[in-house]
């Protein structure tokens, strides 16, 4: 009798410590996304970083997506770190008037500094391991260029109170220690801030991350709509990378089409930015050819270029633009055939793009620096530098190097020459004046004008 009951026993705390085993395996292993924001808020953007947690606590919470916020506020506040899906059934708003969970005071760091970006995904990477993980940098943001009448010094991430910022090649040396922290290329980059959809900093970053999401133009105020972006990634845990990086420019463009403001917000796939490269390189190479060969030539690309879509800062083109503004005005059998191949690596490359309001109808999903004066020096720094491009530039504008280039946009008024014969004077004509041609890229289906 005791034998049997002893049996009985340990039968049954062998079945309880299995279970026990089976809850807490499930316990431990890894959700399917954690998605990182880095919110560098001390600055005039204080009170939008607070509004944009909010939104993401309104995408409910979900035991298959992370949601993780560091923001550092203006005015004197501290930096914090808050669990925004970990958060409890009933919380309470804190004293920022969030309901997140804050599981950190940081005291005031440097978020202009890549390290400290670093350290944050250090820190999620062990706290929320996923089994894909997106790293939203929320900030002013350059692409390649600081705030107009600044100093050219382009990049993301511009602190107030250390006026230290991430440049484009700090961004690169990020992306490498991230890649490191977490055993693979980043799966998704994205940038909630201006001007960043640029060749120049996919470039940068293409080794270390698979899809970078960004805008051409600059962003309004309160950035990304975040609810729209992350309720359907919480409702579907198992969306993959392709799938939400697309996701993102749709929902941007959503919210934005309805409130009827222009935007422009598009996905790149890294891994097919060398062929790209490749190809802007070929057409860098042959331009110049042409140019060298027959002053007609300056003329058509500086005809395209004066035809090409701008933005914020008119040293940035759209490159898919530009390439097909180009095919219509040069007449060089080489350059064309350039465009032609440009033209199907840009369409592999880009993933999802989207654009509301008549001012960035001609946006195609990527732009390029392309300065018609001036060109910054600080652009050698860049691993995009290595290709043609900027000696095309310099070839066909004569712009000259130069540390602080003139802030040109569009009201210099002053043309150093080229160094061919023959100078002309760019018929600036953006916004492009009414018709023209919108190019159908494969793979970039155009987005209606709303």
């Amino acid at each position: 009798m005791k034998k049997s009951t002893a049996f009985v026993l340990i039968t049954q705390l062998l079945f309880i410590a299995l279970f026990a085993a089976g809850v807490s395996a499930q316990e431990s292993a890894p959700s399917k996304w954690t998605f990182m924001v880095f919110i560098n808020a001390d600055n005039n953007l204080d009170r939008f970083g607070i509004l944009d947690i909010q939104e993401m606590e309104k995408a409910a919470m979900s035991s298959g997506v992370n949601i993780v916020a560091q923001i550092d506020r203006g005015y004197g506040k501290p930096a914090r770190r808050y669990d925004v899906t970990g958060r409890a059934a009933d919380a309470q708003a804190d004293d920022w008037g969030l309901l997140a969970k804050n599981v950190a005071e940081l005291g005031e760091v440097d978020m202009g500094d890549y390290k400290e970006m670093v350290s944050f995904v250090k820190w999620a990477h062990e706290n929320y391991p996923a089994e894909n993980y997106a790293l939203v940098i929320w900030n002013h943001g350059a692409g390649w260029k600081k705030k107009e009448n600044a100093p050219v010094v382009k990049g993301v991430s511009y602190d107030d109170q250390s006026k230290n910022h991430i440049s484009t090649k700090d961004l690169g040396i990020a992306m490498g220690a991230v890649h490191n922290i977490i055993g693979r290329p980043l799966d998704i980059l994205a940038f909630d801030a201006c001007l960043m959809q640029m060749i120049e900093v996919s470039y940068e970053v293409r080794e270390n991350v698979k899809y970078m999401v960004g805008s051409e133009e600059t962003e309004p105020g309160d950035g990304w709509p975040y609810e729209l972006v992350c309720a359907p990634l919480v409702q579907t845990p198992s969306m993959d990378a392709q799938a939400f990086a697309k996701l993102i420019p749709q929902a941007y463009a959503q919210s934005y089409g309805s409130k009827g403001k222009g935007c422009t917000q598009s996905a790149v796939d890294c891994s097919r930015l060398e062929e790209l490269a490749s190809a802007v390189d070929a057409l860098a190479l042959s331009v110049m050819d042409a140019c060298a060969a027959s002053t007609s030539e300056i003329e058509a690309v500086k005809n395209a270029l004066g035809a090409t879509q701008k933005y914020s800062y008119a040293d940035n083109i759209d490159l898919g633009h530009f390439a097909e503004m180009l095919s219509q005005t040069s007449k060089n059998e080489a350059v064309k055939a350039a465009l032609e191949s440009l033209k199907t690596a840009y369409g592999l490359c880009i993933l999802e793009n989207r654009f509301t309001g008549m001012g960035a109808r001609f946006s195609t999903g990527m732009a390029i620096y392309f300065p018609r004066y001036g060109f910054n020096s600080k652009y050698d720094t860049i691993k995009f530098s290595g290709k043609n491009w900027d000696d095309m530039v310099r070839a066909v504008t004569g712009a000259q190097s130069t540390a602080e280039p003139p802030n040109n946009g569009g009201t210099s008024t002053s043309n150093p020459g080229t160094i061919y014969p023959g100078g002309y004077d760019y018929p600036d004509v953006y916004p492009f004046p009414g018709g023209g041609f919108h190019p159908h890229w494969p793979h970039v289906p155009p987005m209606p004008m709303m």
